[in-house]
């Protein structure tokens, strides 16, 4: 019995816990000529109930009392409930908004009220036919005509507001208000927004309508998605219309008279409507200069706290220090605050979480930051500065975390001195910051810009001397292997030697007063030299046949008659050998004159022609190797002349100054020295390097990326310009994916880049010498093995000489080309068309990289590194 009795009390101590509550259901908005309903739920038995809605509103009917009870077991647990409800039915009196008092009475035999209440009444609707959405607001008498008006279903985008500064939030609530009974809704297409980070904060199950006065309308009204806005760059921002369609459940027009049993037997059907909302623009100011070190982005009102996870520890303990920024403004957009953690910590990446309210304005951002002491001994971290924008005080706050002390004993792998004991874990060297790498400071070798070695004349002289030489040295080796296999040419050649050897028999004979063999002698040296020189046989050699070929030579008729003289003299001189030595001397001379003449008479002749090419060869030759000696000696001659010596001295002086001046951080002096050297024409990858150096430490990012692109541009192998714009790039905002090249086009490309136009263009000439030379050996080796080889290495060389003419030309090619930019804006947005007023696709940032493809007047269609393309303003980048 006792049992039953506890029971019974744990059954009604649980009945009495159950939370005795009083509600009222109720519309916001009614109309004049609306009869409502007024419910009030209670959550158990109800006595003494009692409510009067007052002067404003007439009880047409209630209250009327109803009750409902349930029992349930689940897992031999049994629960019961038990609600009831009065319900009334009100008219309102009179427009305006008025609040209710809420009713009373005892629930369970606790005293509850539902509490005070507000409905708004407006004038009288316009006829109405059917139920509208959600089951409020009826649809108008459009719909008798098959049609859906405007103004009774229409959608819109609600903003907290328009007008902002960078980084502060916005709520974006759409909405859809009607007056219709719809049915479905499809093609659906949510606002895009370009120019904002934005994020859902609502995105409901299902949709449900409640009534709202809309100028004086009832409609029901549903929330389609909220979003949270968060602008990101400066200007007006459109936001590009929501659009969808409605399927709207109307009554067909009647062409004719209407019967009593059409009400009985109605019939709908369904219409689409397309609404959209109209284009909303929000102007967004920046935020003011001067903004703390400590500033991570917020916009808004914050606090900030830190604690770490221990204040004690060993060395080579893991821990961590968790700071929490808290408050309301654009929460998901805070940064990282930043800790100065002693060298000797090692800190891993910083973890970051949120927690953040429906509205995504209000919550906070915790970032945890792991750490592990190397060292022990006691640290003092902080304090922690966070600074904000203030939106409602429209200047900078910053807020701080006070400071956290920790005290590092010494761990399991340390001893009292400090010192690590044997068998520590070695560790790599860690980065403590990074920096760029330094200026240079050495030869800038400045150059014309955009002059390449490859494309001056020097380089095609070059070319064009080693093939005239080759033809030359082959000309010559062809000759002298043609004359040694020319027998008649060779007599012709040494036919004034052998005449010459018989003058000499002849002229002993006649000092020896030998007439008759002197004139023997005499004799066969001139016929020998004539048939020689002539190309006469000895059995055609006469006098007739002499004269003749002397005459197609060219040669004087007084000479003729000479020779003539001195071979009748010969042949007289032979039968009648009485003769005296002043006519043997006579004769003697006359001979030797004569042959002298031929001599030099034929030989002019017979040689012109050749005589003529290579004097033509020496003036081209000496014309390349003057050309030469003026594109070598050009700064020479500018230090002859004062005017350019004065220019070369101070691009010099200018380039010492700008690096004093930039040691000593005087950045901006510096730069208009760089500035002005580039200016004068004569730049280098070295110039453009120390310029971009300078930009980034004046915080110029966008620029600094720009000249370092330049500098690779100049030279693509400068590794200090890839070390520092791989640091630049860590600051800019866009992350973009590579589209990956195909392995062999990377292998050319790397290799192409490993030496500059100058030096291919160098290599160039170096291999077209070898390959000239190989020709040579080619055709003037006698072993048939050696010509072989040397024709298959010449050709591979040829080949390889040709690859290193293509890599100068398009390594020129490249450096001059004008086809990619950096965006020199903040923030620019990426349109579909060359036209303002098109669809933002995407936002790039400053220091972004774009390949230009086309242009069109003031716009250029630019695509990324991963494919996408669009149309931005000339005025936001600036070329390579």
């Amino acid at each position: 019995m006792k049992k039953v009795i506890f029971l019974l009390g744990v059954l009604f101590f649980s009945y009495s816990a159950v939370a005795q509550t009083l509600t009222v259901s109720a519309p916001s908005v009614v109309s004049m000529d609306e009869t409502f309903r007024v419910e009030f739920t209670a959550s158990g038995s109800v006595t003494d109930f009692n409510w009067e809605p007052g002067s404003d509103f007439a009880v047409v009917w209630g209250p009327q009392r109803s009750s409902s009870s349930s029992i349930s077991i689940i897992n031999g647990k049994r629960e019961s409930t038990h609600t009831e409800t009065y319900t009334y039915l009100l008219q309102p009196t009179k427009v305006g908004k008025f609040t209710l008092p809420g009713a009373s009475g005892n629930v369970n035999k606790t005293a509850c009220n539902s509490g005070t209440f507000v409905i708004e009444v407006v004038p009288a609707q316009e006829s109405q036919q059917g139920a509208g959405a959600g089951g409020g607001a009826a649809a108008s008498s459009q719909q008798n005509l098959s049609t859906v008006a405007n103004e009774d279903l229409f959608l819109r985008l609600s903003l907290s507001k328009t007008n902002v500064v960078k980084g502060e939030p916005i709520t974006a609530s759409l909405i859809l208000y009607s007056r219709t009974d719809i049915s479905g809704f499809e093609d659906v297409k949510f606002p895009t927004f370009n120019g904002f980070w934005s994020k859902e904060t609502y995105t409901p199950n299902e949709i449900n309508f409640n009534r709202e006065n809309i100028d004086g309308m009832i409609y029901n009204a549903a929330v389609l998605r909220r979003y949270m806005l968060i602008p990101q760059q400066e200007g007006a921002i459109t936001i590009d219309p929501a659009e969808m369609v409605c399927q709207v459940r109307v009554r067909p027009s009647s062409t004719g008279p209407r019967s009593i049993f059409d009400d009985f037997f109605d019939n709908f059907q369904t219409i689409r409507k397309r609404i959209n909302t109209p284009a909303i623009t929000v102007n967004v100011k920046g935020l003011p200069a001067g903004a703390p070190a400590s500033f991570a982005g917020g916009v808004g009102q914050f606090k900030i706290t830190a604690a770490a996870s221990k204040d004690s520890l060993s060395a080579n303990d893991a821990a961590s220090i968790k700071v929490t920024v808290s408050g309301s403004g654009n929460i998901s957009m805070l940064e990282v605050p930043k800790i100065n953690f002693p060298v000797d910590f090692e800190v891993y990446d910083v973890k970051s979480t949120e927690s953040i309210d429906g509205n995504g304005t209000s919550g906070s951002k915790t970032f945890e930051y792991p750490f592990i002491p190397r060292s022990y001994g006691k640290y003092t971290i902080g304090p922690i500065e966070y600074s904000y924008y203030d939106i409602k005080a429209g200047r900078y706050v910053t807020v701080s975390a006070p400071e956290l002390v920790l005290n590092v004993s010494p761990g399991a792998d340390t001893n009292g001195g400090g010192q690590l004991i044997s068998g520590a874990v070695r560790q790599s060297v860690r980065n403590i910051d990074e920096d760029i790498r330094y200026i240079h400071v050495g030869n800038p070798r400045l150059k014309e810009k955009n002059s390449f070695f490859v494309k001056t004349p020097l380089f095609f002289m070059l070319l064009a001397l080693i093939a005239i030489l080759f033809f030359v040295i082959l000309g010559i080796a062809n000759k002298l292997a043609q004359n040694r296999a020319d027998l008649v040419g060779t007599k012709n050649r040494k036919a004034n030697k052998l005449a010459r050897s018989r003058l000499k028999i002849a002229e002993s004979y006649m000092k020896q007063d030998l007439s008759s063999a002197y004139y023997e002698e005499l004799h066969k040296a001139v016929l020998g030299y004539l048939s020689d020189k002539l190309f006469i046989s000895a059995s055609e050699l006469s006098k007739d046949n002499i004269s003749d070929s002397l005459r197609e030579r060219g040669i004087s008729e007084e000479l003729i008659g000479e020779v003539n003289d001195i071979l009748d003299d010969c042949e007289m001189a032979r039968y009648s050998p009485d003769q005296t030595s002043e006519k043997m001397q006579l004769q003697y001379d006359k001979s030797v004159k004569a042959i002298s003449e031929l001599e030099s008479k034929l030989n002019n002749k017979k040689k012109m022609k050749p005589q003529v090419a290579v004097i033509v060869a020496m003036l081209l030759t000496s014309a390349v190797t003057a050309q030469a000696q003026i594109l070598t000696l050009t700064p020479q001659a500018e230090q002859e002349e004062p005017a350019i010596e004065v220019i070369t001295d101070d691009l010099d002086a200018g380039w010492a100054k700008a690096n004093e001046l930039y040691s000593e951080g005087n950045y901006s002096a510096a730069l208009a020295q760089y500035l002005a050297l580039e200016e004068s024409g004569k730049v280098s990858a070295t110039l453009y390097y120390n310029t971009a150096n300078t930009y980034y430490r004046m915080g110029n990012l966008a620029k600094s990326i720009l000249y370092y692109e330049r500098a690779l541009k100049a030279d693509p192998n400068f590794s200090d310009a890839k070390e520092n714009l791989s640091i630049a790039h860590s600051s800019v905002l866009d992350k973009i994916d590579t589209l990956p090249d195909f392995i062999l086009v990377t292998w050319i490309r790397n290799l192409k880049n490993s030496v500059t136009s100058d030096g291919w263009a160098w290599i160039t000439l170096a291999l077209a010498l070898i390959v000239a030379l190989l020709f040579l050996m080619f055709k003037l080796l006698p072993s048939e093995g050696g010509r072989k080889a040397s024709f298959i290495i010449g050709c591979a060389v040829a080949l390889f000489a040709v690859i290193t003419l293509l890599f100068s030309v398009t390594s020129a090619n490249d450096a001059i080309s004008e086809d990619s930019a950096i965006v020199m804006l903040p923030v620019s947005s990426v349109k579909s068309s060359p036209d303002a007023n098109s669809k933002s696709l995407f936002i790039l940032h400053e220091g972004t990289k774009v390949e230009l493809i086309d242009n069109l007047g003031n716009w250029v269609r630019v695509e990324l590194s991963d494919g996408r393309q669009g149309w931005m303003p000339v005025s936001d980048i600036e070329i390579i």
